[in-house]
Protein backbone atom coordinates (compact mmCIF):
# COMPACT_ATOMS: atom_id res chain seq x y z
CA UNK A 1 0.00 0.00 0.00
CA UNK A 2 1.39 3.37 -1.00
CA UNK A 3 2.18 5.51 2.10
CA UNK A 4 0.42 8.81 2.63
CA UNK A 5 2.33 11.87 1.49
CA UNK A 6 3.49 14.30 4.21
CA UNK A 7 1.04 16.91 2.93
CA UNK A 8 -1.91 14.50 3.12
CA UNK A 9 -0.88 13.43 6.63
CA UNK A 10 -0.95 17.06 7.76
CA UNK A 11 -4.46 17.47 6.33
CA UNK A 12 -5.68 14.28 8.04
CA UNK A 13 -4.16 15.30 11.39
CA UNK A 14 -5.72 18.75 11.07
CA UNK A 15 -9.21 17.25 10.45
CA UNK A 16 -8.81 14.93 13.43
CA UNK A 17 -7.64 17.77 15.67
CA UNK A 18 -10.54 20.02 14.63
CA UNK A 19 -12.98 17.16 15.18
CA UNK A 20 -11.67 16.40 18.67
CA UNK A 21 -11.63 20.09 19.60
CA UNK A 22 -15.24 20.54 18.39
CA UNK A 23 -16.40 17.45 20.30
CA UNK A 24 -14.63 18.65 23.45
CA UNK A 25 -16.11 22.12 23.14
CA UNK A 26 -19.66 20.81 22.66
CA UNK A 27 -19.22 18.27 25.45
CA UNK A 28 -18.23 21.02 27.88
CA UNK A 29 -20.83 23.54 26.73
CA UNK A 30 -23.78 21.13 26.62
CA UNK A 31 -22.55 18.61 29.22
CA UNK A 32 -22.48 15.88 26.55
CA UNK A 33 -20.61 12.60 26.92
CA UNK A 34 -17.90 12.33 28.24
CA UNK A 35 -18.38 15.56 30.23
CA UNK A 36 -19.56 13.94 33.48
CA UNK A 37 -16.84 11.25 33.46
CA UNK A 38 -14.13 13.83 32.70
CA UNK A 39 -15.44 16.12 35.43
CA UNK A 40 -15.54 13.23 37.90
CA UNK A 41 -11.90 12.33 37.10
CA UNK A 42 -10.76 15.96 37.30
CA UNK A 43 -12.30 16.42 40.75
CA UNK A 44 -10.70 13.19 41.97
CA UNK A 45 -7.28 14.30 40.71
CA UNK A 46 -7.66 17.70 42.35
CA UNK A 47 -7.56 19.57 39.03
CA UNK A 48 -10.89 21.34 39.65
CA UNK A 49 -12.73 22.13 42.90
CA UNK A 50 -15.94 20.32 43.85
CA UNK A 51 -19.19 21.91 42.74
CA UNK A 52 -21.12 23.93 45.31
CA UNK A 53 -24.82 24.57 45.59
CA UNK A 54 -24.17 28.33 45.29
CA UNK A 55 -22.34 27.85 42.01
CA UNK A 56 -25.15 25.81 40.52
CA UNK A 57 -27.72 28.30 41.73
CA UNK A 58 -25.77 31.12 40.08
CA UNK A 59 -25.91 29.33 36.75
CA UNK A 60 -29.64 28.80 37.15
CA UNK A 61 -30.09 32.55 37.66
CA UNK A 62 -28.32 33.20 34.39
CA UNK A 63 -24.95 34.18 35.90
CA UNK A 64 -22.19 32.54 33.90
CA UNK A 65 -22.50 30.32 30.81
CA UNK A 66 -25.99 29.35 29.69
CA UNK A 67 -25.60 25.59 30.02
CA UNK A 68 -28.27 23.01 30.80
CA UNK A 69 -27.72 22.20 34.51
CA UNK A 70 -28.65 18.87 36.05
CA UNK A 71 -31.23 20.62 38.18
CA UNK A 72 -31.80 21.96 41.65
CA UNK A 73 -29.76 19.58 43.77
CA UNK A 74 -31.04 20.63 47.15
CA UNK A 75 -34.68 20.37 48.10
CA UNK A 76 -36.01 23.92 47.71
CA UNK A 77 -39.56 25.29 48.02
CA UNK A 78 -41.42 26.26 44.84
CA UNK A 79 -42.53 29.85 44.36
CA UNK A 80 -46.30 30.13 44.82
CA UNK A 81 -46.92 33.16 42.60
CA UNK A 82 -45.21 35.55 40.21
CA UNK A 83 -45.69 39.17 39.27
CA UNK A 84 -47.60 39.44 36.01
CA UNK A 85 -47.46 42.74 34.09
CA UNK A 86 -50.77 41.65 32.52
CA UNK A 87 -52.38 40.96 35.88
CA UNK A 88 -55.65 42.52 34.70
CA UNK A 89 -56.24 39.39 32.61
CA UNK A 90 -58.51 37.00 34.49
CA UNK A 91 -60.12 33.71 33.54
CA UNK A 92 -60.74 32.73 29.91
CA UNK A 93 -59.16 35.28 27.56
CA UNK A 94 -59.19 33.28 24.30
CA UNK A 95 -61.78 30.75 23.17
CA UNK A 96 -62.17 29.40 19.64
CA UNK A 97 -65.57 27.77 20.07
CA UNK A 98 -65.20 25.74 16.87
CA UNK A 99 -61.66 24.37 17.04
CA UNK A 100 -61.11 24.04 20.80
CA UNK A 101 -61.87 20.70 22.48
CA UNK A 102 -65.10 21.04 24.46
CA UNK A 103 -65.35 19.92 28.07
CA UNK A 104 -64.72 21.03 31.63
CA UNK A 105 -61.40 21.73 33.31
CA UNK A 106 -60.10 20.50 36.65
CA UNK A 107 -57.19 22.28 38.36
CA UNK A 108 -55.66 23.32 41.65
CA UNK A 109 -53.62 26.41 42.44
CA UNK A 110 -50.29 25.38 43.92
CA UNK A 111 -50.00 25.64 47.73
CA UNK A 112 -53.70 26.38 48.15
CA UNK A 113 -56.27 24.07 49.79
CA UNK A 114 -58.87 23.74 47.05
CA UNK A 115 -59.49 22.42 43.53
CA UNK A 116 -61.95 23.73 40.95
CA UNK A 117 -63.92 22.34 38.03
CA UNK A 118 -64.67 25.10 35.51
CA UNK A 119 -66.46 25.17 32.16
CA UNK A 120 -64.96 26.48 28.92
CA UNK A 121 -66.07 30.03 29.81
CA UNK A 122 -64.30 29.88 33.16
CA UNK A 123 -67.39 29.56 35.34
CA UNK A 124 -67.08 27.27 38.37
CA UNK A 125 -69.01 24.00 38.03
CA UNK A 126 -67.83 22.36 41.26
CA UNK A 127 -65.20 22.82 43.94
CA UNK A 128 -63.40 20.81 46.61
CA UNK A 129 -61.86 22.33 49.75
CA UNK A 130 -60.05 20.81 52.69
CA UNK A 131 -57.40 22.23 55.03
CA UNK A 132 -54.92 19.59 56.17
CA UNK A 133 -53.27 20.68 59.44
CA UNK A 134 -49.90 22.30 58.76
CA UNK A 135 -49.86 21.42 55.06
CA UNK A 136 -50.85 22.53 51.59
CA UNK A 137 -52.02 20.86 48.40
CA UNK A 138 -49.33 19.90 45.93
CA UNK A 139 -51.34 17.81 43.48
CA UNK A 140 -55.04 16.93 43.18
CA UNK A 141 -56.32 14.01 41.08
CA UNK A 142 -60.01 13.79 40.16
CA UNK A 143 -61.49 10.27 40.15
CA UNK A 144 -64.46 8.97 38.17
CA UNK A 145 -66.90 9.09 41.07
CA UNK A 146 -66.17 12.73 41.82
CA UNK A 147 -63.82 12.02 44.71
CA UNK A 148 -60.35 13.56 44.76
CA UNK A 149 -56.93 12.27 45.79
CA UNK A 150 -54.81 15.07 47.24
CA UNK A 151 -51.06 15.03 47.74
CA UNK A 152 -50.36 17.16 50.81
CA UNK A 153 -46.71 17.98 50.24
CA UNK A 154 -44.34 16.01 52.48
CA UNK A 155 -47.13 15.13 54.92
CA UNK A 156 -49.79 12.82 53.48
CA UNK A 157 -51.99 11.63 50.68
CA UNK A 158 -55.70 11.99 51.42
CA UNK A 159 -58.96 11.11 49.72
CA UNK A 160 -61.96 13.46 49.71
CA UNK A 161 -65.43 12.57 48.52
CA UNK A 162 -67.22 14.78 46.01
CA UNK A 163 -68.49 16.98 48.87
CA UNK A 164 -64.98 17.51 50.31
CA UNK A 165 -65.44 15.13 53.25
CA UNK A 166 -62.31 13.25 54.32
CA UNK A 167 -62.57 9.56 53.38
CA UNK A 168 -59.11 8.45 54.50
CA UNK A 169 -55.61 9.78 55.12
CA UNK A 170 -52.22 8.11 54.80
CA UNK A 171 -49.32 9.96 56.41
CA UNK A 172 -46.13 9.86 54.33
CA UNK A 173 -43.70 12.29 52.67
CA UNK A 174 -45.83 12.43 49.54
CA UNK A 175 -44.96 14.87 46.79
CA UNK A 176 -45.77 15.76 43.19
CA UNK A 177 -47.97 13.18 41.50
CA UNK A 178 -50.24 10.21 41.91
CA UNK A 179 -51.56 7.62 39.44
CA UNK A 180 -54.49 5.19 39.74
CA UNK A 181 -54.38 2.02 37.62
CA UNK A 182 -57.28 0.02 36.21
CA UNK A 183 -57.50 -2.12 39.36
CA UNK A 184 -57.83 0.90 41.63
CA UNK A 185 -54.29 0.68 43.01
CA UNK A 186 -52.81 4.06 43.85
CA UNK A 187 -49.21 4.87 42.93
CA UNK A 188 -47.93 7.90 44.84
CA UNK A 189 -44.48 9.50 44.91
CA UNK A 190 -42.91 9.62 48.36
CA UNK A 191 -39.39 10.26 49.66
CA UNK A 192 -37.14 9.82 52.65
CA UNK A 193 -33.59 10.53 53.81
CA UNK A 194 -31.09 7.67 53.45
CA UNK A 195 -27.35 7.08 53.80
CA UNK A 196 -25.82 6.52 50.38
CA UNK A 197 -22.03 7.03 50.69
CA UNK A 198 -21.46 5.76 47.16
CA UNK A 199 -23.56 8.70 45.93
CA UNK A 200 -22.42 11.30 48.48
CA UNK A 201 -20.26 10.71 51.54
CA UNK A 202 -21.02 14.02 53.24
CA UNK A 203 -24.51 13.32 54.53
CA UNK A 204 -27.92 11.85 53.90
CA UNK A 205 -29.68 12.25 50.56
CA UNK A 206 -33.31 12.11 49.51
CA UNK A 207 -34.42 8.83 48.01
CA UNK A 208 -37.58 9.06 45.93
CA UNK A 209 -39.94 6.10 46.17
CA UNK A 210 -43.11 4.91 44.51
CA UNK A 211 -45.54 3.73 47.17
CA UNK A 212 -48.33 1.44 45.99
CA UNK A 213 -51.54 1.78 48.00
CA UNK A 214 -54.87 -0.01 47.91
CA UNK A 215 -58.04 1.91 47.07
CA UNK A 216 -58.51 2.28 50.84
CA UNK A 217 -55.10 3.90 51.35
CA UNK A 218 -53.28 0.87 52.76
CA UNK A 219 -49.65 0.36 51.69
CA UNK A 220 -48.86 -2.66 49.53
CA UNK A 221 -45.16 -2.05 48.77
CA UNK A 222 -42.60 0.66 47.95
CA UNK A 223 -40.13 0.90 45.09
CA UNK A 224 -36.90 2.91 45.57
CA UNK A 225 -35.85 5.06 42.60
CA UNK A 226 -32.32 5.32 44.00
CA UNK A 227 -32.06 1.52 44.07
CA UNK A 228 -33.36 1.35 40.50
CA UNK A 229 -30.60 3.68 39.34
CA UNK A 230 -27.81 2.03 41.33
CA UNK A 231 -28.72 -1.38 39.91
CA UNK A 232 -28.95 -0.13 36.33
CA UNK A 233 -26.44 0.93 33.74
CA UNK A 234 -27.43 4.53 34.36
CA UNK A 235 -25.89 4.94 37.81
CA UNK A 236 -23.23 7.22 36.27
CA UNK A 237 -25.91 9.94 36.17
CA UNK A 238 -25.56 10.21 39.95
CA UNK A 239 -21.84 11.00 39.86
CA UNK A 240 -22.41 14.71 39.36
CA UNK A 241 -23.23 15.12 43.07
CA UNK A 242 -20.54 12.90 44.59
CA UNK A 243 -18.22 15.79 45.49
CA UNK A 244 -20.80 18.51 45.86
CA UNK A 245 -20.53 20.55 49.06
CA UNK A 246 -23.78 21.35 50.87
CA UNK A 247 -24.94 22.48 54.27
CA UNK A 248 -26.13 19.76 56.65
CA UNK A 249 -29.44 21.60 57.02
CA UNK A 250 -30.08 21.06 53.29
CA UNK A 251 -31.55 17.89 51.87
CA UNK A 252 -29.52 16.79 48.87
CA UNK A 253 -32.02 15.93 46.16
CA UNK A 254 -30.09 14.26 43.30
CA UNK A 255 -33.08 12.68 41.53
CA UNK A 256 -36.28 14.69 42.22
CA UNK A 257 -38.80 12.33 40.65
CA UNK A 258 -41.85 14.38 39.68
CA UNK A 259 -44.14 12.00 37.77
CA UNK A 260 -45.21 8.38 37.65
CA UNK A 261 -47.56 6.66 35.18
CA UNK A 262 -48.57 2.99 34.90
CA UNK A 263 -49.08 1.41 31.46
CA UNK A 264 -52.30 -0.52 30.89
CA UNK A 265 -50.79 -2.81 28.23
CA UNK A 266 -52.93 -1.74 25.28
CA UNK A 267 -49.75 -0.90 23.30
CA UNK A 268 -47.79 -4.01 24.30
CA UNK A 269 -48.18 -5.43 20.78
CA UNK A 270 -45.96 -2.62 19.51
CA UNK A 271 -43.13 -3.08 22.01
CA UNK A 272 -42.38 -4.84 25.29
CA UNK A 273 -41.64 -1.37 26.67
CA UNK A 274 -45.39 -0.76 26.80
CA UNK A 275 -46.46 -3.97 28.56
CA UNK A 276 -49.01 -3.81 31.33
CA UNK A 277 -47.59 -2.77 34.68
CA UNK A 278 -44.54 -0.94 33.33
CA UNK A 279 -43.94 2.48 34.84
CA UNK A 280 -43.02 5.76 33.16
CA UNK A 281 -41.16 8.11 35.52
CA UNK A 282 -39.63 11.57 35.26
CA UNK A 283 -36.40 12.38 37.14
CA UNK A 284 -36.12 16.15 36.96
CA UNK A 285 -32.66 16.62 38.45
CA UNK A 286 -31.18 14.04 36.09
CA UNK A 287 -32.89 15.61 33.06
CA UNK A 288 -34.21 12.13 32.26
CA UNK A 289 -37.38 10.11 31.80
CA UNK A 290 -37.35 6.33 32.09
CA UNK A 291 -39.50 3.23 31.69
CA UNK A 292 -39.30 0.70 34.52
CA UNK A 293 -40.26 -2.96 34.03
CA UNK A 294 -43.03 -3.56 36.55
CA UNK A 295 -42.19 -7.23 37.07
CA UNK A 296 -38.37 -7.21 37.15
CA UNK A 297 -38.24 -3.69 38.63
CA UNK A 298 -35.40 -2.67 36.32
CA UNK A 299 -34.95 0.39 34.12
CA UNK A 300 -35.39 -0.85 30.55
CA UNK A 301 -35.38 2.48 28.70
CA UNK A 302 -34.07 5.99 29.46
CA UNK A 303 -33.92 9.23 27.48
CA UNK A 304 -33.30 12.89 28.17
CA UNK A 305 -29.75 13.83 29.26
CA UNK A 306 -28.47 16.48 26.79
CA UNK A 307 -32.03 16.76 25.42
CA UNK A 308 -34.23 17.72 28.40
CA UNK A 309 -33.83 20.37 31.09
CA UNK A 310 -35.82 19.93 34.33
CA UNK A 311 -38.80 18.36 32.56
CA UNK A 312 -42.26 17.53 33.92
CA UNK A 313 -45.15 15.13 33.29
CA UNK A 314 -44.20 12.81 30.44
CA UNK A 315 -47.27 10.88 29.33
CA UNK A 316 -47.75 7.96 26.97
CA UNK A 317 -50.08 8.78 24.08
CA UNK A 318 -52.47 6.29 22.41
CA UNK A 319 -50.15 6.01 19.40
CA UNK A 320 -47.07 5.14 21.47
CA UNK A 321 -45.48 8.60 21.45
CA UNK A 322 -44.55 10.37 24.70
CA UNK A 323 -45.60 13.97 25.37
CA UNK A 324 -43.29 15.98 27.67
CA UNK A 325 -43.18 19.46 29.21
CA UNK A 326 -39.52 20.46 28.83
CA UNK A 327 -38.95 23.44 31.16
CA UNK A 328 -35.62 24.71 29.83
CA UNK A 329 -33.54 27.55 31.24
CA UNK A 330 -34.96 30.63 29.52
CA UNK A 331 -37.77 29.25 27.37
CA UNK A 332 -39.89 26.13 27.68
CA UNK A 333 -41.16 23.75 25.03
CA UNK A 334 -43.56 20.85 24.70
CA UNK A 335 -42.17 17.91 22.75
CA UNK A 336 -43.68 14.74 21.35
CA UNK A 337 -41.13 11.92 21.34
CA UNK A 338 -41.09 8.64 19.47
CA UNK A 339 -39.52 6.45 22.19
CA UNK A 340 -38.73 3.57 19.84
CA UNK A 341 -36.82 5.72 17.36
CA UNK A 342 -35.61 8.22 20.01
CA UNK A 343 -36.82 11.01 17.73
CA UNK A 344 -38.77 14.23 18.42
CA UNK A 345 -41.72 14.38 16.02
CA UNK A 346 -43.49 17.58 17.20
CA UNK A 347 -42.60 20.66 19.23
CA UNK A 348 -44.41 23.67 20.60
CA UNK A 349 -42.34 26.60 21.78
CA UNK A 350 -42.53 30.38 21.70
CA UNK A 351 -39.15 31.68 22.83
CA UNK A 352 -39.08 33.45 26.18
CA UNK A 353 -42.80 34.22 25.91
CA UNK A 354 -43.51 30.60 26.81
CA UNK A 355 -41.59 29.69 29.95
CA UNK A 356 -42.24 27.94 33.23
CA UNK A 357 -39.04 27.70 35.27
CA UNK A 358 -40.63 25.06 37.49
CA UNK A 359 -43.67 22.77 37.31
CA UNK A 360 -45.66 22.59 34.05
CA UNK A 361 -47.93 19.93 32.54
CA UNK A 362 -49.34 18.66 29.25
CA UNK A 363 -52.39 16.74 28.01
CA UNK A 364 -53.15 15.50 24.49
CA UNK A 365 -56.83 16.06 23.79
CA UNK A 366 -59.08 13.76 21.72
CA UNK A 367 -59.18 16.20 18.76
CA UNK A 368 -55.36 16.27 18.55
CA UNK A 369 -54.90 19.60 20.31
CA UNK A 370 -52.61 19.88 23.34
CA UNK A 371 -53.55 21.43 26.68
CA UNK A 372 -50.46 23.04 28.26
CA UNK A 373 -50.22 24.36 31.82
CA UNK A 374 -47.62 27.13 31.99
CA UNK A 375 -47.57 26.68 35.75
CA UNK A 376 -45.02 29.31 36.78
CA UNK A 377 -47.02 32.10 35.17
CA UNK A 378 -50.45 30.76 36.09
CA UNK A 379 -51.67 30.32 32.50
CA UNK A 380 -53.13 27.41 30.51
CA UNK A 381 -53.05 27.16 26.71
CA UNK A 382 -54.77 24.88 24.24
CA UNK A 383 -52.80 24.75 21.00
CA UNK A 384 -53.21 22.84 17.74
CA UNK A 385 -50.48 21.12 15.72
CA UNK A 386 -49.66 24.44 14.04
CA UNK A 387 -49.09 26.10 17.42
CA UNK A 388 -52.18 28.30 17.21
CA UNK A 389 -53.70 29.17 20.59
CA UNK A 390 -57.37 28.15 20.59
CA UNK A 391 -58.12 28.55 24.31
CA UNK A 392 -56.26 30.50 26.96
CA UNK A 393 -56.94 30.77 30.67
CA UNK A 394 -55.31 33.04 33.25
CA UNK A 395 -55.62 32.10 36.91
CA UNK A 396 -58.04 34.70 38.30
CA UNK A 397 -56.32 34.49 41.70
CA UNK A 398 -54.17 37.65 41.60
CA UNK A 399 -52.90 39.63 44.60
CA UNK A 400 -53.19 43.40 44.98
CA UNK A 401 -49.51 43.61 44.02
CA UNK A 402 -50.19 41.87 40.70
CA UNK A 403 -48.81 38.45 41.62
CA UNK A 404 -50.70 35.66 39.88
CA UNK A 405 -50.97 32.26 41.61
CA UNK A 406 -49.35 29.26 39.94
CA UNK A 407 -51.51 26.52 38.50
CA UNK A 408 -50.01 23.14 39.30
CA UNK A 409 -51.88 21.24 36.57
CA UNK A 410 -55.07 21.51 34.55
CA UNK A 411 -56.87 18.51 33.07
CA UNK A 412 -59.63 18.70 30.45
CA UNK A 413 -62.57 16.32 30.84
CA UNK A 414 -64.40 15.72 27.57
CA UNK A 415 -68.23 15.97 27.27
CA UNK A 416 -68.75 12.21 27.61
CA UNK A 417 -67.01 12.31 30.98
CA UNK A 418 -68.59 15.57 32.05
CA UNK A 419 -72.04 13.95 32.44
CA UNK A 420 -70.71 12.12 35.51
CA UNK A 421 -69.93 15.41 37.25
CA UNK A 422 -72.89 17.56 36.28
CA UNK A 423 -75.09 15.64 38.73
CA UNK A 424 -72.78 16.26 41.71
CA UNK A 425 -74.58 18.32 44.31
CA UNK A 426 -73.54 19.15 47.87
CA UNK A 427 -75.48 20.99 50.52
CA UNK A 428 -72.91 23.77 50.92
CA UNK A 429 -72.26 24.40 47.20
Amino acid sequence: MKPYSPKLKVIIYAFVAVGLFSWGYLAHRNQMFPYQLAKFAAVRLGLVPPATSDGLAAKRRGIGPAVAPLGVLTSLPYVQSRFDPKSAQRGVITFDTVRAEQGVNFYNSFKEDYALLIDMRGDIVHQWRYQYPGGYWHHAELLEDGSVLVVVRDLAIIKLDRCSNLVWSHETRAHHGVWVDGDGKIYVLTRGLVDAPEVHSGGKILDDRIAVLSADGLVDYELSILTLLRESGYDYLLRNVEDMAFDESDELDPIHTNHVEIFDGRLAHRSALFKQGNLLISMKNLNAIAIVDGSTRQIVWLWGPNNLVQQHQPQLLPDGKILIFDNGLEGSRVIELDPLEMRIVWTYENGTDFFSETMGSVQRLPNGNTLITESGKGYVLEVNRLGEILWKFANPEVSEEGNRLNIWRMTRLTPSTRLTYESMECADQ
